[in-house]
């Protein structure tokens, strides 16, 4: 929890994905964010902003659904990391995207 409030108050990247944004929310980062968790774990997610999707970017943080939305979480990680051009021929190169 003290690296996860850390690298948050200094503007490194944080990302969750499926409960994991649960944990985000006990330390009140999630707030006024856009996010998402697995279907049921929404509740300690109410200060943010929830559509549903696979994958949500707000700034530096960044939440995936679930294990099935684990190539699109790593591959939105990439993207912000280095540029969607890395991140699309990944994309290629293992066979999740034409």
């Amino acid at each position: 929890m003290e690296a996860l409030r850390f690298a948050w108050e200094n503007g490194k990247y944080v990302a969750a994905i499926c409960a994991g944004p649960t944990v985000l929310a006990d330390l009140g980062i999630t707030d006024g964010l856009k996010a998402t968790c697995y279907p049921g774990c929404e509740e300690p997610l109410a200060g943010a902003i929830m559509k549903g999707a696979a994958v949500e970017v707000d700034g530096k943080f960044i939440t995936g659904k679930g294990m099935g939305k684990t190539i699109e979480f790593a591959l939105s990680i990439l993207e912000e990391l280095t540029d969607r051009e890395t991140s699309e021929q990944i994309a290629k190169v293992t066979m999740f995207a034409d």
